[in-house]
């Protein structure tokens, strides 16, 4: 038996995805010919990028009438990676790469030689909230070897600024995909995209990363389109609306996101540990609950999958680590070790269902908003330009 489904479109690694931005917007200041991605003045010398985490491209479009600055903003629409989570997809915007070329194969991935799950968001092992530190035990930088982005401008002679919450100041996520900019600490989005604006004055030419994580956590937790959602976006558009009228003329503002999100109803969660049958001959489980990734027992793959595609059957889709890889869903992959962080199964949702872990996942996996699969709505983000208006 194969995929019940018509596999989905790899993400546009190379020509439209998230891990295209960086680059892209670094040839515009640094004057590079060749074809934009994001269309910028030709006077701008420094770019902000806010990274709205969970701001789908469809999740705005569903309330656009919440978010008139966002909706007046032009700009194209890019691919969140695969599978589109939150470390992987920073990960690709940080370093410019697909996940297959800097390491981050996933909310989750296994470290060769360990049957611990290493959870990137956290750099923990096996747990995001109370897992032990990983940090000493697999540093970051043995995961991404390469200059990220922000090294990139940097040797360019365009400065580079990643503006984070303290606590992120040095974790791995950073170290591994978003090092090499000059580290400014902010907590709340006007105070950080105040910050990223004085940091502009320091140099002829600028890059500078901003995150906000609010709208996703907020997702997460109550659904996209949920009121509380609708409220953090409307708040999210009014700071736009007051920071774009302090822009400096030679200044674009980048608004994007890592992923956007899709609503899981209580009936639609499958818990895998009342699943025996299902976790038979699996080693590690990794990924996130829309994309799972099964690293399985010596001799055991092929009991595994035809498992779970006679479990999943049209509701998503369950391959083998090398068909996943051969429909370039991760991109180039860089050598063996980044493959062996990839399960030898795959199983991707497509409807709005999950398989979650009471024991393995952030608060049994059971959130009323999710993301990591390959559907529109999951993929889809935008890249919106707001610039300085003319005094």
């Amino acid at each position: 038996m194969t995929d019940a489904l018509a596999r989905p479109a790899a993400p546009r690694y190379g020509e439209a995805s998230v891990a295209d931005l960086l680059p892209d917007l670094l040839d515009t200041l640094t004057a590079v010919g060749g074809r934009r991605l994001v269309p910028l003045p030709d006077t701008t010398r420094a770019v902000i990028v806010l990274v709205v985490d969970g701001l789908g491209r469809r999740n705005l479009d569903d309330h656009l009438d919440l978010a008139p600055t966002l909706a007046g903003a032009a700009g194209p629409t890019l691919d969140a990676p695969f599978p589109t989570t939150t470390a992987t997809s920073l990960s690709c915007i940080g370093t410019g790469l697909a996940p297959g070329e800097h390491g981050i194969t996933g909310y989750s991935f296994a470290v060769p030689g360990d049957d611990r799950p290493l959870i990137s968001l956290t750099w923990s092992w096996e747990r995001q909230l109370g897992g032990d530190d990983a940090r000493e035990d697999v540093p970051p930088e043995s995961i991404q070897t390469g200059p990220t982005a922000f090294d990139r401008a940097r040797d360019a002679g365009v400065r580079p600024v990643t503006v984070l919450r303290p606590e992120f100041a040095t974790s791995g996520l950073t170290r591994a995909g978003l090092r090499g900019g000059d580290i400014v600490t902010a907590t709340e989005l006007q105070p950080s995209l105040d910050a990223a604006i004085a940091e502009l004055t320091a140099a002829d030419r600028s890059l500078v990363y901003v995150h906000h994580g609010d709208l996703d956590t907020i997702g997460h937790l109550t659904g996209p389109g949920s009121d509380r959602w609708c409220d953090e976006l409307a708040r999210i558009d009014r700071v736009l609306a007051d920071v774009r009228l302090r822009l400096p003329q030679d200044t674009a503002l980048v608004v994007t996101a890592d992923h956007g999100m899709v609503h899981v109803p209580p009936e639609n969660f499958v818990e895998l540990a009342d699943h025996p049958t299902l976790l038979a001959g699996v080693r590690v489980l990794t990924g996130d609950g829309r994309a799972r990734q099964l690293h399985t027992q010596p001799g055991a793959r092929d009991d595994v999958l035809a498992a779970w595609r006679d479990h999943v059957g049209d509701r998503g889709h369950v391959l083998t680590r090398e068909d996943a890889i051969a429909a370039g869903w991760f991109g180039p992959i860089r050598d063996e070790a980044v493959r062996a962080t990839i399960g030898d199964v795959l199983v991707v949702a497509d409807s709005d269902v999950a398989w979650v872990h009471r024991d393995a996942d952030l608060f049994g996996g059971r959130l009323a908003g999710l993301h990591a699969g390959l559907t529109r709505r999951e993929v889809e983000v935008p890249a919106l330009v707001l610039t300085g208006r003319p005094s």
